[in-house]
This record gives C-alpha cells, sequence and structure tokens, in this order.
C-alpha cells in the first residue's frame, strides 16, 4: 500500500506540466514585451526644447532711380585750337566824346502866363473852372442855360428796374424748362424715410430780363424736414422761361408756387 502510495504521489500529471509550461511562456513573453516596450518609449521621447523666437525681416522695395546721363563727350583738339585762336583780345578804341556847349543866346525876357479865364480862349470877365459857352458872372461848374445855384439835370436814361408779379399759370406758361423735384432725392430725406407725413412747401421765385430763376426764397417751410425745402429750391433754380415783355422790354416777373408732398 506503501508502494502504491509512492508510485501514485511521484506520477507525472499532464495538466500540471501544461500549466507550468504555459506559465513559463507567458511570463517570458511578458518580460520580453516589457523590455521591448521600454526600448521603443526610450527611442520615442521627445526632449524638451524652447519656444521658437520669431525674428521679422523688413523689406523695403523702392524703385532704382535711373543712371544719370553721360557727359557730353569732349570736343575734338582741333575745335579747341580753334577756339583759343579766335578768342584773342582785341584792344578796345576809345571813342571820342563830344564837347556839350551851351548856347550864348538866351532869351532876355521870358513872357508870363497868360491871364484870363478859365475856357480856353477865355472872354472879359470870365473865372477860373468856366466852361465854354458861359456868360460873365456865370456860377464856376454850371451849364449854360441854368440856373445859378441850380442843381444840373441828368439826361441819361435810368436802367430799367420794374419789377412785376403774374399768377403762377401766367408765368409757367413762358416756361421753357421746369422739371418736377428729384424723386430719388426726396426719397433719401428724413421725411420719406422716417416720418412718413404729408406736407406742403410754398416757394417764390423771379424770372429775370433773361428768363433765368433768381430770388428763389421758401415762404411757407414743409414741416419737420429742411432738407425738403432745400431740395425745391435747388429744383426752381434750374428752371428756364422765355423772357416777359412788357411795352417792348423785357420786365423781372415775380410768383409763386406750392408743392404738395405725399410720402408713403
Amino acid at each position: 500500500m506503501a508502494f502504491e502510495h509512492y508510485l501514485g504521489t511521484t506520477k507525472v500529471n499532464p495538466a500540471r506540466v501544461k500549466l507550468l509550461i504555459g506559465a513559463g511562456v507567458m511570463a517570458i513573453v511578458g518580460t520580453i514585451s516589457m523590455i521591448l516596450f521600454m526600448w521603443v518609449a526610450g527611442k520615442m521621447s521627445i526632449a524638451r526644447v524652447d519656444a521658437p523666437t520669431i525674428d521679422f525681416i523688413l523689406v523695403q522695395m523702392s524703385a532704382e532711380e535711373p543712371p544719370p546721363p553721360p557727359p557730353p563727350p569732349p570736343p575734338p583738339a582741333g575745335s579747341e585750337m580753334e577756339e583759343e585762336e579766335v578768342e584773342e583780345d582785341v584792344p578796345e578804341e576809345d571813342e571820342p566824346l563830344e564837347e556839350l556847349t551851351q548856347p550864348e543866346d538866351k532869351p532876355k525876357d521870358i513872357p508870363d502866363k497868360k491871364k484870363g479865364s478859365g475856357v480856353p480862349t477865355g472872354i472879359p470877365g470870365g473865372v477860373p473852372g468856366g466852361v465854354p459857352g458861359g456868360v460873365p458872372g456865370g456860377v464856376p461848374g454850371g451849364v449854360p442855360g441854368g440856373v445859378p445855384g441850380g442843381a444840373s439835370i441828368s439826361t441819361k436814361p435810368a436802367a430799367g428796374t420794374s419789377v412785376t408779379k403774374k399768377p403762377l399759370q401766367a408765368v409757367m406758361a413762358q416756361a421753357v424748362y421746369s422739371p418736377d423735384p428729384d424723386q430719388k432725392l426726396l426719397q433719401q430725406t428724413k421725411a420719406a424715410r422716417f416720418d412718413k407725413r404729408d406736407g406742403t412747401n410754398k416757394t417764390s421765385f423771379c424770372v429775370d430780363t433773361t428768363g433765368k430763376v433768381v430770388d428763389v426764397k421758401t415762404k411757407s417751410k414743409f414741416p419737420g424736414d429742411p432738407q425738403v425745402d432745400q431740395i425745391i429750391r435747388d429744383t426752381i433754380k434750374k428752371w428756364r422761361f422765355k423772357p416777359f415783355i412788357v411795352g417792348g422790354k423785357p420786365v423781372k416777373t415775380c410768383t409763386e408756387r406750392t408743392f404738395k408732398l405725399k410720402f408713403k
């Protein structure tokens, strides 16, 4: 019995052998793997370095100036010799000075200035400042036939400065060019973009003797937006008319126009 027990305990167990072999293989493989991992990690380690510095390089581009023109070629030797020969000092001749002699004959008596009136011919009793055709005892600066102490009468006709006022229909009937206010400019105003409020504007203007518009004034302002008034004044200044003829002469004519503006 003891021998059999000995044989049973010393008998080789195949499963145990396999377990021991497997454990040994795993230990060897794990050790080799750990060594390889540490070697690869050492190779792949990145040393810590400082941050790279940035250097700025300024490059200035400038156009090259054209080279100066070459100096003119020197003249040939022959021409220099000729010029030197030509340039000779010529002695200047002294011009004879003419002797100026004062005439011996001198007038002994110098006639006195003519005494008389202020007129060219002069008449007895005239005074300085008189005019031709005057009479003795007249006033200096007067006119023939005038009254002493009276003012002179100008015969020059005065320029026509008459101004007439006519209805708008009569004035616009003479219009040659009369466009309406620019709608694009009106749409950009405060009244059109924000207020959306209707209103009226009354503007007076005159047509001069050449047909141009002058004296443009706003009589009744558009409520809340002076830019509308300015656009209307600028528009009227561009109008052109035929001159108004009264009595065969052009006259200045004035009128007024009311503009009704609606903004949606």
